[in-house]
């Protein structure tokens, strides 16, 4: 191979280098561009996790009070039902003592009625009696 030839072949290879640098450089600049561009949408999607993640912190916030105003409520409901029962069995005690009260005065009421009739039973044999005295009927009363 003669000295030209050879001069030839490396500007060859160097013009294969030079379109390689060439190639390498608008590979880069275009790597560049698109890691700028994934930067930028990296930046635009933290800013909208930061700001679901403020709406995740206020929802928190309102669940948290939701839960505490529900376990309010529910202490005021079992509190209020524990009273409730209680007013019920207290309830049922003066209903149980009401009813035997009305079964005792019934009771002496009946008794009442039998004695009340007795009485009048011999109050009217009496009255018969004397009446038959006044009259001077001789029959006794039976």
């Amino acid at each position: 191979m003669t000295n030209s030839q050879r001069l030839d072949h490396v500007e060859d290879e160097l013009e294969t280098v030079k379109q390689l640098l060439v190639s390498t450089a608008r590979y880069a600049e275009s790597a560049n561009r698109r890691l700028d561009e994934l930067t930028l949408k990296q930046d635009r999607t933290q800013s909208q996790l930061d700001q679901i993640g403020g709406k995740v912190d206020q929802l928190s916030d309102k669940v948290d009070s939701f839960v505490t105003h529900t376990q309010r409520l529910f202490t005021r409901a079992g509190s209020e039902v524990e009273e409730t029962k209680a007013r019920t069995e207290r309830l049922e005690a003066l209903m149980l003592k009401l009813d035997r009260n009305f079964e005792e005065q019934k009771s002496q009421f009946q008794e009442f009625q039998i004695t009340t009739g007795a009485a009048l039973e011999r109050i009217d044999r009496i009255l018969d009696y004397l009446l038959r005295q006044q009259g001077g009927n001789p029959n006794p009363p039976s």
